[in-house]
């Protein structure tokens, strides 16, 4: 961990329900609470910005929204809300959601994405928003 990155401070334990993040450098201090505990939760520093990923409770019914993971700013604004690739599959009903999230060797968060016929994870660009390089988890 860089001196950077003493300053951000992230709390949340699996099965919390609240998820909170500071960030010295920055100023800000952020609570956000939900329904249901998120599935990850991942903070990171690019480009000079802290950035927070977090990985809402999936809903694997059919005809819900798969919109479940939020790219936030250091201080609470979404800045994001993300929705797996469209092309992983013709059937909307195939794809779950978002499944788990964490840093990968570069520095930026791989995301995992539920469907019928298998995981498939991809590399997050977060000056688009979009999933990239998706292929098969494990």
């Amino acid at each position: 961990m860089t001196a950077e990155e003493a300053d951000l401070s992230l709390a949340w334990t699996a099965g919390d329900t609240v998820v909170r993040w500071s960030d010295e450098a920055a100023g800000s201090a952020v609570e956000k609470h939900y329904a249901r505990p998120p599935q990850a939760v991942v903070a990171w520093r690019q480009d000079g910005e802290t950035l927070v990923l977090v990985i809402e409770a999936l809903n694997i019914q059919p005809f819900t929204p798969v919109d479940n993971a939020v790219l936030y700013r250091a201080d609470g604004s979404e800045m994001f809300r993300l929705s797996p690739p469209r092309e992983m599959s013709s059937d909307p009903n195939a794809v779950f959601g978002f499944y788990t999230a964490h840093l990968g060797a570069e520095g930026v968060p791989v995301l995992v994405i539920a469907t019928r016929a298998g995981d498939v994870q991809g590399r997050l660009d977060v000056r688009s928003g979009k999933v990239l390089d998706t292929r098969t988890w494990r």
